[in-house]
């Protein structure tokens, strides 16, 4: 019984360890069998793959002018899912750097999936930087026939149109399609656009038209001059011609044509090089005037402590008058009395100083100070600002306070010796327009006296606090006083902003763009009260991607920035087109083939480039604006110009006008209209800084 019984159990054994093999063969099959490896592999990456942090990463790499690997990022999210923003944003990446084969298989990949009517506009202008000009009106003509209310992409549809149409030579259809791009937007190129299509057709002075147009919208527009001077030049008229031919060879000096024009007028006609509306400021002084009529001024309380604002150095020649009766003191010596009005010369001559009043002459050594016997202005002759800037000129000027004139090495260096608020008087009108909102005027204020106590001893070494032109804050005198923004400075005398109980250099700029910027984003340094701000009205997220910047730069959003009662709508969004020619000139090198931004600030601002030439690379840092044809802003998205396989020109895409650190005036008005009060508003623009009353 015992026997039968085991042998029973031992089958029974036997049957589950047959059992036991054949499910462990089954599993070690299925875990070790490729497909079923690489389904583990995908589950184990994907349990790892986080879509947030890749984008946020690519971004970044792209702020950094890391372009490959942020390609790479993007590329690495498509392997794992077919995603519209990682396509949009690799798209947008090809781009910059002119690879448009590559984005027009990402826009393409992305319309088959769905509509989008700007992924249709990038497609169709990677196609015209193709040279598939057929295809690149296929979509413009879809995004025509569409729904699409975007001004901007209607504006750019109907401008790449009139572009083609001009290629092509049908000068009718590509004059339509630029004033249609013009009533969506009266923007520089599209006014330069339209005087190209002029010109070829012969109609010269139509073009003189609209070029000027083009120049009245961006004064910077580079190659505008050149195409006016030869309008002119066939129009016959080479002494309008001359003007323009001077701009242009100082914009490009390798243009031979312009060099030829200039040198066959020059030898034909000189005289046309005597216009005194072509000399510097300092060649066209005006005669001194018998007769001068005096501001009528009052006396303020609580002025504040005394500042020295060069006003102008290194004068062989100084004429000044005062309201009242005066004294010349040198030390504490009187040197000279004079009359009100009476007309007074300060020379150097043989290296000596002297005072010149009627038949009296007198020498100096040292500093000497103008102080009137009543409260009355001072005026000095002759003021010359503004001095490389086409706005510059020359002025009388008068004056709160008194002068100093200083004995230097070059000439003589006059000082104005003005109060803190008197000062602002004439300040806050040159920096801000008088007619603003008073809450506007009020925040202007009190960000122009904070910035002037940080700033004090700026020009120490050349004998003065501050100078009175854009280098430190525009002062014009008692001229430019105004009731309005004279309230403003009163109101808040005494108020200034402080970090860390030091008062801010409260830097500002025009306008911003919609998004102030980080300090080490512009300059150098990190300094806590000046981080990256919005103006617009809703939440912002910055920095931002890719294809967002791109489309934010392109597009006008809604924002306190955008407010065209107070500014122009080229300021705020503004377009440029550089040639390779004018860039080769402007950065000595040869045979450009690419231009990338190598660092963007959080809300975009370029702080370095990138140039390749055919030779050598170079990277710019400081001063872009300048070396890069005039910018309004350091804040710009560039795309390439292909035209016949050949790159031609680089167009910017840009926003704000100035630096975008600190506060946006702009924006500043804005708000006030909308009732935010001018403390609210200096704590927006100026990061947890405390406002302080010093008197």
């Amino acid at each position: 019984m015992w026997i039968k019984l085991e042998e029973k159990h031992f089958k029974v054994i036997a049957i589950g360890i047959i059992l036991l093999s054949l499910i462990s063969s089954g599993i070690f099959a299925y875990y070790n069998h490729p497909s079923q490896q690489e389904t583990k592999k995908t589950q184990d990456a994907q349990a790892d793959y986080d879509l947030e942090k890749l984008l946020d990463e690519a971004k970044a790499l792209y702020y950094q002018g890391e372009y490959k690997a942020s390609i790479d990022k993007y590329k690495q999210i498509l392997d794992y899912e077919d995603n519209k923003i990682a396509r949009k944003n690799l798209a947008s990446v090809y781009e910059t750097l002119g690879e448009y084969n590559l984005a027009v298989e990402e826009y393409e990949a992305l319309l088959e999936k769905e509509e989008d009517v700007e992924s249709r506009l990038d497609l169709a202008i990677a196609y015209y930087n193709l040279d598939k000009i057929g295809k690149s009106k296929i979509e413009l003509e879809k995004i025509l026939n569409s729904e699409s209310e975007d001004e901007f992409i209607l504006r750019d549809t109907n401008y790449y149109l009139s572009l083609m149409s001009f290629k092509e030579k049908d000068y009718q259809q590509a004059e339509e399609y630029v004033k249609v791009a013009l009533e969506y937007d009266k923007f520089a190129l599209g006014y330069y656009q339209l005087g190209e299509i002029n010109f070829v057709q012969e109609s010269y002075s139509i073009a003189i038209d609209n070029y000027r147009k083009a120049l009245i919208t961006d004064g910077s527009l580079k190659g505008v001059n050149r195409m006016i001077a030869l309008s002119y030049l066939n129009l016959g008229q080479d002494r309008d011609a001359v003007m323009y031919l001077k701009r242009a060879n100082k914009e490009n000096s390798s243009d031979k044509v312009i060099q030829e024009n200039l040198e066959r007028i020059k030898e034909a006609h000189p005289e046309y090089f005597d216009d005194k509306d072509l000399t510097l400021p300092e060649e066209r002084k005006r005669e001194i005037p018998k007769e001068v009529t005096f501001k009528e001024i009052e006396p303020i309380e609580s002025p504040g402590r005394e500042l020295k604002i060069g006003i102008t150095e290194d004068e062989e020649e100084v004429y000044f008058r005062v309201g009242s009766d005066f004294v010349i003191k040198e030390g504490e010596k009187i040197i000279l009395e004079g009359k009100k009005s009476e007309l007074i010369k300060a020379t150097i001559r043989d290296g000596k100083y002297y005072l010149v009043a009627g038949e009296k002459e007198i020498e100096f050594s040292n500093s000497i100070q103008v102080r009137p016997k009543e409260y009355a202005p001072v005026l000095v002759h002759n003021i010359i600002y503004g001095r490389g800037y086409y706005w510059g000129g020359i002025e009388d000027r008068q004056y709160r306070g008194s002068l100093e004139l200083i004995p230097q090495e070059n000439g003589i260096t006059v000082v104005n010796l003005v109060h803190m608020e008197e000062y602002l008087m004439g300040v806050i009108p040159s920096e801000m327009s008088a007619l603003w909102p008073i809450e506007a005027l009020k925040t202007q204020s009190v960000a122009a006296r904070s910035y002037t106590l940080a700033n004090l001893g700026k020009h120490s070494d050349d004998g003065y606090d501050l100078c009175s032109d854009v280098h430190c804050a525009a002062y014009r005198g008692i001229a430019r006083e105004h009731p309005n923004s004279n309230q403003a400075v009163l109101e808040t005398a005494g108020e200034v902003m402080t970090y860390n109980g030091k008062a801010v250099n409260a830097v500002y700029s025009a306008n911003s763009g919609g998004y102030t910027e980080n300090s080490e984003d512009v300059w150098r340094f990190e300094i806590g009260y000046l981080r990256a701000v919005s103006t617009e009205k809703e939440d912002s997220r910055f920095p931002l991607s890719p294809a967002e910047l791109k489309e934010w730069l392109r597009e006008s959003p809604d924002s306190y920035s955008k407010a065209f009662q107070y500014t122009k709508e080229s300021h705020y969004r503004w377009q440029r087109n550089l040639s390779i020619e004018y860039l080769e000139n402007s950065l000595d090198i040869k045979e450009i083939k690419k231009i990338v931004p190598t660092y963007r600030g959080k809300a975009g601002s370029v702080k370095s480039l990138l140039v390749v030439g055919a030779e050598e690379e170079k990277e710019f840092t400081y001063n872009l604006r300048s070396k890069f044809g005039g910018l309004r802003s350091n804040r710009f998205w560039i795309q390439p110009q292909y035209r016949d396989g050949k790159l031609v020109s680089f167009l910017f895409y840009g926003g704000g006008w100035g630096h975008s650190v600190g506060m946006d005036q702009v924006a500043v008005a804005a708000m006030a209209d909308d009732n935010y009060q001018y403390l609210d508003i200096l704590k927006h623009f100026y990061t947890d800084i405390t406002i302080e009353d010093r008197y």
